[in-house]
């Protein structure tokens, strides 16, 4: 994965999946039901030369762009990150604006594990690499697609996370991307929240606990960074059964912008959502994101 520096701090966060957190945090809880009969739609971002199909909205983070004076590499425009999860398929699409983005290199190359099985992808002239390969953790076992090609303007790495090696969704995903055409209609570029009411667990209550694949650290501000402000931001969030997070609570927050600063990044998370009895379900946890000045 990437890593982010968000300039003369370390920023780092921990997921508490709750377990006895007060009644008063958890809204009554049913039995969820299946997702069944996802309707795909087309995105089509803004200032972007693609489309996909897609099982849901994503989220969408700009990220900032620090290039180093002295850096005689291609300089980076503009890097955003569109995020979301349906149908059992969490996507990461990472886009990096460069007037050359074929000799875009260093760090950005590292969200491709070039050591997973490899093959070539053709869609409209464009030819893509696809890495794919299992991901083993402590608490889960899923499968990562990761797709890397150039546009005219950009340089894009794709991510498609599936706990089932065979998920339908990923080829429906990849055979679905095309260069954007002018009579494209632009669709939504941020995902509404939704807050959640109901069918919310506890990790000791449900079957098996969401996972968190994806994370991105927060930005530090400006102002932040003047003032040298250090701490932890603490919020109390609810992991949906739809794979966003939401229902985000402030605990204990910091000034200058850190708590928004927070608050952005947890609703980026990306992860599989918890299950009980075979359904998925929405689960409470604990965000915790540390700023630190080194």
């Amino acid at each position: 994965m990437l890593k982010r520096r968000t300039g003369y701090l370390i920023v780092s966060w921990i997921v508490t999946l709750v377990c006895g957190l007060p009644d008063f945090a958890l809204p009554s809880h049913h039995a969820g039901e299946i997702q069944n009969n996802v309707q795909w739609t087309l995105f089509v971002p803004p200032d972007e030369e693609f489309t996909a199909m897609v099982p849901a909205l994503p989220t969408m983070r700009n990220y900032p762009v620090n290039n180093n004076p002295r850096d005689t590499h291609e300089k980076l425009l503009a890097h955003r990150e569109y995020g979301g999860y349906g149908d059992g398929v969490i996507f990461i699409v990472d886009s990096f604006k460069a007037e050359h983005p074929e000799k875009l290199t260093g760090g950005l190359l590292s969200l491709v594990d070039e050591n997973a099985v490899f093959q070539r992808l053709q869609f409209d002239g464009i030819t893509a690499e696809l890495f794919r390969g299992p991901v083993t953790r402590r608490d889960v076992t899923y499968t990562k697609n990761t797709l890397k090609f150039t546009t005219g303007k950009h340089l894009y790495v794709i991510a498609l996370m599936t706990l089932d090696e065979n998920n339908p969704g990923v080829d429906r995903f990849l055979s679905s991307l095309a260069l954007r055409k002018t009579i494209d209609q632009v669709t939504s570029n941020d995902r509404t929240a939704e807050e959640v009411t109901s069918n919310i667990f506890k990790a000791t209550e449900v079957t098996r606990r969401a996972a968190v694949i994806w994370k991105s650290e927060p930005f530090y501000t400006t102002a932040a960074r003047a003032h040298r402000v250090v701490g932890t931001v603490s919020l109390q969030a609810v992991l949906g059964e739809n794979g966003y997070v939401t229902n985000i609570t402030i605990i204990s927050g910091l000034k200058d912008g850190l708590t928004e600063a927070a608050i952005d990044a947890a609703r980026n998370i990306r992860f599989f959502p918890a299950q009980k009895d075979g359904r998925p379900v929405s689960q409470i946890v604990m965000l915790e994101f540390g700023f630190d000045v080194y």
